[in-house]
């Protein structure tokens, strides 16, 4: 597979460089069904693992394309304070331009076997860590509740350690819109413990949303975390990742 020549961009003004920009934020992720990932493992993972959406590799002078790019990708290399600007994590390391993977709509009448997670969170960084403990645990499905970040914002690419290419991912309804009839298994301070629940084969996990709560509807289902009383409650993705461990243990 032999490396491009690189496009040099100096200008802000550059068209491609707008267009890089533009995603990273949710508006412009969802215009252009493009992203950019960073951190040089997730980079190489999606190389090795999905180079199909790979379009670009976006780097700064220094840093050469490796053999591995795919023969329909281009290079693009930024001038350091262009490359700064989208490096929004600070990594110094080359980032990837992909496409977007199509995530369709989310059918509440066919409830998969197992677990299936909603995200109801607005940080795109909890969104990411639910959706690496969503992969590391086997749930069937992640569905994306309106109220959520986009899973493809680079802050939730990162946060997931780039899970969110592994996993099946899902549109959902706000959160008030979900079905009556969904088996809903929420999370909540002040739910029963989890410690002894017997998760059924096939429900809807539904974290708390820090700040609003959970729904009124759905207290009489909800299960807490055990903890000391040294803390008010634990951060809903942490609280998320240890439902899905205990729920996976039970499997077993």
């Amino acid at each position: 597979m032999s490396t491009p020549s690189p496009h040099r961009i100096e200008s802000p003004d550059n068209r491609v460089f707008k267009q890089l920009a533009k995603t990273l934020d949710v508006r412009g992720i969802r215009k252009l069904e493009r992203a950019l990932v960073s951190g040089p493992k997730i980079v190489a993972d999606v190389l090795r693992d999905s180079p199909e959406l790979v379009e670009a590799w976006v780097s700064a002078p220094s840093h050469p394309a490796p053999s591995n790019l795919p023969s329909h990708a281009v290079w693009y290399e930024l001038a350091p304070p262009l490359f700064r600007k989208v490096d929004t994590a600070g990594t110094g390391t080359p980032l990837l331009l992909v496409k977007v993977p199509a995530i369709p709509t989310w059918n509440p009448d066919d409830v998969a076997r197992g677990c299936t997670l909603l995200v109801p969170f607005q940080d795109p960084e909890n969104v990411g860590a639910v959706i690496r403990s969503a992969v590391a645990f086997g749930v069937a499905h992640v569905v994306l509740l309106d109220e959520a970040a986009h899973p493809f914002h680079p802050k939730a690419v990162r946060a997931s350690g780039g899970a969110v290419f592994a996993a099946k991912l899902f549109d959902g309804p706000p959160l008030h819109a979900v079905p009556d009839a969904v088996p809903v298994v929420a999370l909540s301070a002040g739910g029963r413990s989890i410690a002894d629940f017997a998760f059924p084969e096939r429900f809807v996990l539904l974290p708390g949303i820090e700040g609003p709560g959970l729904p009124e509807r759905f207290h009489a289902r909800a299960l807490a975390i055990p903890m000391t009383g040294k803390v008010e409650s634990l951060n809903a993705a942490a609280a998320t990742s240890i439902a899905l461990y205990l729920w996976s243990q039970s499997r077993r």
